[in-house]
């Protein structure tokens, strides 16, 4: 075992959870009630309410889907360069409210997806490796 192949999957497993859960979250609360709170939300800003309403009803649905790839270790640069466009339209978003705190969080996810972009060569601990057989 290597240790940075130990810890890229530590990493990679935890962001792949927290977008999981995110997304498990809003759907047990209900999509139209998530959705019909985010277009509440972003009433007093100069995105329309129809592309609110849009991106809301799939942000959970991509969520659990780049979660549960993320756990998984499928596709793994393609699932985080999905995850680093989701965080950037996330971003956005907050920016236009504004929300500070969210804009910081977020710039925050987006660095950790960063870190394990430009790292993938460690993922080893994975279903989407390639496995390669030893002969002798």
């Amino acid at each position: 075992m290597h240790h940075r192949e130990i810890a890229y999957a530590l990493l990679r497993v935890t962001v792949g959870t927290m977008f999981l859960f995110f997304g498990v979250g809003k759907l047990l609360g209900g999509v139209g009630g998530f959705t019909g709170g985010m277009v509440e939300r972003f009433a007093g800003s100069f995105l329309p309410s129809p592309l609110v309403e849009l991106f809301a009803y799939v942000l959970p649905f991509a969520e659990v889907a780049i979660g549960a790839l993320l756990v998984l270790g499928l596709f793994n640069v393609a699932t985080l360069t999905l995850a680093g466009l989701l965080m950037l339209a996330l971003t956005f978003g907050a920016v236009m409210l504004p929300d500070p705190p969210t804009v910081a969080q977020n710039v925050t996810f987006a660095l950790v997806i960063f870190v394990l972009l430009w790292s993938a060569e460690h993922n080893a601990y994975s279903l989407g490796r390639p496995q390669t057989s030893k002969q002798g």
